[in-house]
């Protein structure tokens, strides 16, 4: 790909000469804003368009990349915070998972206990004794 590149400005070099040797004899008018050139060379004028118009998309670059990589700066903060507050919620959730096994042994342990302290069941059909009365 760097060569295919190479080959393609060398190429827009040799037709911007090429162009640049057909017209060295022509001379144009300017005008900029209220003043006025007289026969000034067209190479000279293609040069500095030119070099001015690379100048001026590279400024126009160069702001782009810094409100970009201000707004890349923006979303690492953003990416930043939102993790911290992953972890925080994360260790929230392990607490509730610790307090809910907590809670299951609890109820497990008063079940057993409930259990050992019931009266025994009887079979179907058959209901207890009833106390004696003195």
């Amino acid at each position: 790909m760097k060569i295919i590149l190479t080959f393609f400005w060398i190429a827009i070099g040799a037709v911007l000469l090429w162009f640049f040797a057909e017209n060295l004899d022509q001379s144009v008018s300017i005008k900029v804003f209220t003043r006025t050139y007289e026969h000034v060379n067209l190479v000279t004028v293609i040069f500095v368009s030119t070099f001015l118009g690379l100048l001026l998309g590279a400024l126009l670059m160069t702001l782009r990349i810094i409100k970009e990589k201000a707004r890349a700066a923006g979303f690492k903060r953003e990416n930043k915070r939102l993790n911290k507050e992953i972890d925080k919620l994360n260790a929230k959730l392990d607490s509730l998972n610790k307090e809910i096994e907590s809670l299951n042994r609890e109820l497990t342990s008063l079940r057993e206990e409930k259990s050992k302290n019931a009266a025994p069941e009887l079979p179907s059909g058959e209901t207890p004794d009833p106390e004696p009365q003195v």
